[in-house]
């Protein structure tokens, strides 16, 4: 079991072996990784308005929730860090772009080779963020933003080449006037530190769950959702097979619940099944994971519009509706009562 903080030694070509065949004792590395177990899907741009998909207008929307005026779900972006001029290869991180690009296609969500960025720079991964900022975001009705790396205390993220800090991803998209009143989620998958949370009962030692620089008013703004793998000063762990626990549970939720709960809901369920089905067993200590969330949410956030919740909004509506007229039923059956009353005095 690997982290996203740690550095491990890795062979510069695979042994022979299998590497999904515990008793040939197949040492995973990143070259084998690349060539033979795990590449990235791509999926080319669509250009034909047929080929998308688009928001479905005809559902309709509950008044608690982001109203969608836009023709397109959401944007999806995916920052996945592999490679490090000074870190260790994290292997299994293309198992979680697959995972991510198979959910959200599956959710509704046009995403293609452009939305994904492999091992970029600190000024890269800016510049990039400043170039998508100034495009027409217009007709997207949420922005969804996933960061895959090394990370350290502080808030703190490993580009390709040097350090960068979360608000540096989020601060620009904030302040986008096309994405004012839009429902920003960003989801960072690293290291926050080299502890660990443990099941010990025998410690009352307090933790920050997140660094306070989050909630500096400069940087986090409305209608945003930031999600952290792991709690300050802990590690995140990761699979080199089967890719990180935060990413891959946070999927699994989201294709089984994504069409019918909001995005909160979404991620508290994703930290039950983290919390309660994940541990890694080192001599007597069991370490366990544990991720925290940030909102700033003014409504409730669903992915898409959905025939399973434009039921449900239905049959809230018809509660509505018998609600009134049992209690202008009830209104009635008073009043001839009390006209009762007053022919019998």
């Amino acid at each position: 079991m690997q982290t996203d903080a740690k550095a491990f030694s890795v062979a510069l070509e695979p042994p022979k072996g299998d590497p999904f065949n515990p008793e040939k004792k197949t040492l995973l590395t990143p070259t084998y990784e690349i060539k033979h177990i795990e590449k990235i899907t791509l999926i080319k741009s669509l250009e034909a308005e047929s080929e998308q998909f688009t928001e479905r207008h005809q559902l309709p929307l509950a008044p608690f929730e982001y109203q969608r005026s836009g023709t397109e779900p959401g944007l999806v972006l995916i920052f996945n860090q592999e490679a490090f001029d000074d870190k260790s290869y994290r292997l299994g991180s293309r198992r979680d772009v697959n995972e991510i690009i198979n959910c959200v296609s599956r959710l509704g969500f046009n995403i293609n080779d452009k939305c994904i960025f492999t091992d970029y720079t600190r000024d890269q991964i800016l510049e990039t963020v400043k170039a998508i900022v100034c495009e027409d975001l217009s007709r997207f009705n949420s922005l969804i933003v996933f960061f895959l790396t090394h990370g350290d205390n502080f808030n703190m993220l490993h580009a390709h080449d040097c350090s960068l800090q979360t608000h540096n991803l989020w601060e620009e998209f904030s302040k986008c006037p096309q994405l004012e009143g839009k429902p920003k989620m960003f989801v960072f998958q690293a290291c926050k530190g080299d502890s660990f949370s443990t099941v010990s009962e025998d410690t009352n030692d307090k933790i920050d769950l997140v660094d306070d620089s989050t909630f500096q008013s400069d940087y986090i703004g409305p209608d945003m959702l930031i999600v952290y793998s792991t709690t300050e000063g802990n590690v995140s762990f990761r699979d080199p097979q089967n890719g990180t626990w935060f990413i891959q549970e946070l999927c699994k939720n989201f294709l089984a619940y994504g069409r019918r709960d909001d995005v909160v809901s979404l991620i508290m369920r994703t930290t039950k099944c983290l919390c309660r089905n994940y541990y890694h067993n080192e001599g007597d200590i069991i370490k366990k994971q544990m991720p925290v969330f940030v909102s700033t949410l003014r409504r409730k956030f669903y992915l898409n519009r959905t025939k399973e919740r434009n039921v449900w909004l239905q049959l809230l509506q018809n509660q509505d509706n018998l609600t009134q007229k049992v209690k202008e039923l009830e209104r009635k059956v008073n009043s001839l009562l009390q006209e009762k009353d007053k022919r019998g005095k």
